[in-house]
């Protein structure tokens, strides 16, 4: 039986020249149009034609590439590093993968692109390159101070035997420069307070210790883990997810209105007249919702919590929005796979869009911190005194 597997080094073999200016240019191109047809089912944008780039690869270089872009330059292809000029076989394996694309997908597209058979094991070698990476990701030291933590879970189909839904959770950290990082991925059974506590301590043991607030939703029993663990900082309930769960306690009719009313709360110039905003959201439907009423009061503290930072980055803290934008581009990949057969599956996948995610925010700061930079190091030096 002829052997299907190809070592990487013999692609030098092939005919440099026809497989440049013909199949790798026509179907890597045929990929980013594929790309930007997608990117625009999910995301308000017109095309604008494309650009030209050259793109060096290990067999030669692909002269005159066209690029597809939209019109307001927010699609950026993933076939191709933004800022790397040059693309090696293993790249674009490990791109498609990481964009969802199952590894026996991978091989018949490189078939298409080589015109020889690329195995799925090949493939699946290549991807398990990272693994080691993988791991130098997930026990890699953190910085010691961050403005805010989120942390949130999203539920993804895997098998061990059978096929369930499983939980992965996420933590994203702002740190005390401003920028975003995506600090880990959790893969647990279960998404409970225990799982959560689990988290907080590796992100403790990998050296944060010093966060002034944790941002999440409502996990039972989460702000008792978070005082246990970070005494010095300060837990906030998610608001969105607050008067998202309205909804499964009220009627139909009252849905719009008591949201509307609950939201006041979060829109005031300062926690005294939140704290207002709320009586009067009691005083209304104290009588006909006296649960929903009960629960907001007791967590109210919790609610209101981001009310005690700068005013600059109110909108940043009092909600997982940050996180949830990113679980949002993961999940949209864990869909094109129908289920993980494995942990170090999912793992490859949550890792590539994880790097992802910190090489595009390297250098991007959280909206507002320019205006309040001084008054967090001051918030730092109290809260943590040398």
């Amino acid at each position: 039986m002829e052997n299907t597997d190809i070592n990487i080094s013999a692609l030098e073999n092939i005919d440099i020249d026809k497989l440049l200016r013909n199949a790798i240019k026509e179907r890597i191109e045929k990929l980013m149009e594929i790309e930007l047809n997608a990117y625009l089912e999910d995301n308000p944008g017109i095309k604008n034609g494309k650009y030209k780039r050259d793109l060096k690869t290990k067999y030669g270089e692909i002269k005159q590439l066209n690029i597809p872009r939209d019109r307001d330059s927010n699609f950026h292809t993933q076939v191709i590093e933004p800022y790397n000029r040059s693309i090696g076989m293993e790249d674009l394996i490990v791109s498609m993968y990481s964009n969802g694309i199952s590894t026996r997908r991978i091989a018949g597209i490189l078939e298409d692109i080589l015109g020889n058979k690329y195995s799925k094991s090949t493939v699946s070698r290549i991807t398990d390159l990272t693994m080691e990476e993988v791991y130098k990701f997930i026990n890699r030291p953190l910085d010691k101070r961050y403005i805010a933590v989120f942390l949130d879970g999203l539920f993804f189909y895997l098998r061990r035997g059978n096929v369930d839904k499983e939980p992965v959770i996420f933590a994203l950290g702002i740190k005390e420069t401003g920028e975003y990082e995506l600090l880990g991925f959790y893969l647990t059974v279960k998404e409970s307070h225990n799982a959560y506590k689990d988290v907080l301590e590796d992100l403790y043991n990998r050296g944060l210790k010093e966060p002034l607030l944790i941002v999440a939703d409502g996990i039972k029993n989460l702000d008792e883990e978070v005082m246990e663990i970070y005494p010095g900082s300060e837990f906030q309930l998610c608001t969105i997810h607050y008067t998202r769960g309205l909804k499964s306690n009220v009627r139909e009719k009252d849905i719009e209105e008591i949201t509307i009313d609950a939201n006041k709360m979060f829109k005031c110039d300062n926690k005294e007249e939140a704290i207002i905003k709320f009586n009067d959201f009691k005083n209304k439907w104290e009588n006909k919702y006296p649960k929903v009423i009960y629960n907001t009061e007791k967590n109210l503290g919790k609610l209101l919590r981001f009310y005690n930072y700068p005013s600059s980055i109110w909108r940043s803290l009092k909600s997982t929005n940050a996180i949830e934008r990113f679980n949002g581009e993961v999940r949209r990949r864990v869909k094109t796979i129908s289920s993980f057969p494995d942990e170090d599956s999912a793992m490859k996948v949550f890792y590539y869009k994880s790097i992802e995610y910190n090489s595009k925010h390297a250098f991007r700061k959280m909206n507002g911190y320019y205006k309040c930079k001084d008054e967090i190091k001051e918030m730092f030096q109290k809260r943590y005194p040398l």
